[in-house]
């Protein structure tokens, strides 16, 4: 196997790996936090899955740096439920002149012990979207 075709080979695998974690439509309004201690920024949030969620905001963060992710949900009684997520941002991307787009990847996989709102919202609406 040639040097090149391995690397690609690796690549492909990742982005395999990947897709089995579909990505759901969630907007909503989102508060992101540096880890380091910098000013915190609202975002909207645009999708999301158990690694990551991919988000909008006016503010720019660097790649690789360490955040916590913030979410509201409204349970069956319709009362705020508040969920915070480590992660680290994987990408920004310039959106428009509004601001940046950024991924973020989740520290964990979400799972319904450590994260029920998002962990349900995620199976309802997959399961709804098959």
């Amino acid at each position: 196997m040639k040097r090149g075709e391995a690397k690609q080979s690796a690549s492909m695998t990742a982005l395999s790996e990947r897709r089995k974690f579909v990505r759901a439509t969630l907007v909503g309004s989102a508060l992101i936090s540096p880890k380091s201690g910098g000013r915190a920024c609202t975002a909207v949030l645009d999708n999301v899955n158990k690694i990551g969620a991919g988000l909008h905001t006016k503010d720019r963060f660097p790649p690789n740096e360490r955040v916590t992710v913030s979410l509201a949900f409204l349970d069956s009684d319709r009362v705020e439920q508040q969920e915070k997520l480590d992660g680290t941002v994987a990408w920004v991307k310039p959106w428009d002149k509004k601001g940046f787009l950024v991924g973020v990847v989740w520290d964990d996989l979400v799972t319904k012990e450590k994260n029920r709102w998002l962990y349900y919202y995620l199976e309802e609406t997959l399961k709804a979207s098959v």
